[in-house]
C-alpha cells in the first residue's frame, strides 16, 4: 500500500522545484528557458513553484481517487509541477506539453524530482507532444484514467478540439477550469453556456467547490456512468 503523502512532503517539493526554477530561470533567461512570463512571475512574484489550484488538485484527487485503481493523466502540463505533485502522494501518472521549450524545463524539472524522489519520478511520464494524439491508442485513454486540464487557455485548431472534446469520453472522469479550457471565459454567462455544450454532449458537469477565487474548476463524468 502507498502510503499518502502529508502537508510536510509537498512543502518540501514546493521548495524543492521552486529552487530548480529560479536556477533555470537565471540561467536561460525567460523565453530561452522555456518559463516565459507565466512561470517568471510564479517565480519573482508568487514565490512558490505550486500554484493554488496545484495543492487545490492534489488534495481533490487524494479525496477522490484511489492510487492503485486510478491513474491521472495532466494535459498542457507546462512545467509539470502538479505531475510531480501527484507521483510524490503516490499516483501514476502522464503529463503531456508539446510546447519545445517548456518540454525542456520540465525535463530539467523532471530530472530534479528523480534526484530526490526516484520512486514518484518513475511514476510520473513525461510526453513531448500533443495531447491527445500522443496518447491514442494507450492504455492512458481509458475508464481508470482521470485526465485533468489546468492552464489551457490558447485556442485549439478545429482538428485538435475536436479529438480533445472526443477524448473526454474515453476516460473515466475529467477535471477541467470552464474559464481556461481551450478559450478565455471571464463571465459567468460565458462559463454557463460551456457547461451547457457539455451537458449536452452527455457529460455531468459538477463545480469543485475548494477552486481558487479566480479558477472554475469542474468535475465531468459520462451522465451514463453516473448512478
Amino acid at each position: 500500500m502507498q502510503r499518502q503523502a502529508g502537508s510536510g512532503d509537498l512543502t518540501f517539493l514546493d521548495g524543492y522545484l521552486f529552487r530548480v526554477m529560479v536556477q533555470i530561470l537565471k540561467s536561460e533567461g525567460v523565453d530561452e528557458s522555456g518559463l516565459y512570463n507565466y512561470y517568471r512571475a510564479r517565480v519573482e512574484e508568487v514565490g512558490f513553484a505550486l500554484s493554488h489550484y496545484d495543492r487545490m488538485l492534489v488534495d481533490y484527487v487524494q479525496a477522490h481517487f484511489d492510487r492503485e485503481s486510478r491513474r491521472i493523466v495532466h494535459a498542457g502540463t507546462g512545467l509539470g509541477t502538479l505531475p510531480s505533485a501527484l507521483a510524490v502522494t503516490g499516483y501514476t501518472v502522464a503529463a503531456l506539453e508539446q510546447d519545445a521549450g517548456r518540454i525542456r524545463a520540465a525535463g530539467q524539472v523532471h530530472a530534479a524530482l528523480a534526484e530526490a524522489w526516484p520512486a514518484a519520478a518513475e511514476r510520473y511520464q513525461l510526453i513531448g507532444d500533443a495531447f491527445p494524439t500522443a496518447l491514442d491508442g494507450t492504455p492512458w485513454l481509458a475508464p481508470a484514467t482521470v485526465l485533468i486540464f489546468t492552464n489551457c487557455v490558447t485556442t485549439w485548431p478545429d482538428a485538435q478540439r475536436a479529438r480533445i472534446m472526443a477524448s473526454l469520453k474515453t476516460c473515466g472522469d475529467v477535471i477541467l477550469d470552464t474559464r481556461l479550457f481551450g478559450e478565455m471565459r471571464d463571465t459567468p454567462e460565458e462559463r454557463q453556456a460551456f457547461v451547457g455544450q457539455l451537458e449536452a454532449q452527455g457529460f455531468t458537469a459538477t463545480p469543485i467547490a475548494e477552486s481558487p477565487p479566480d479558477a472554475f474548476y469542474h468535475h465531468l463524468k459520462p451522465a451514463h456512468a453516473v448512478p
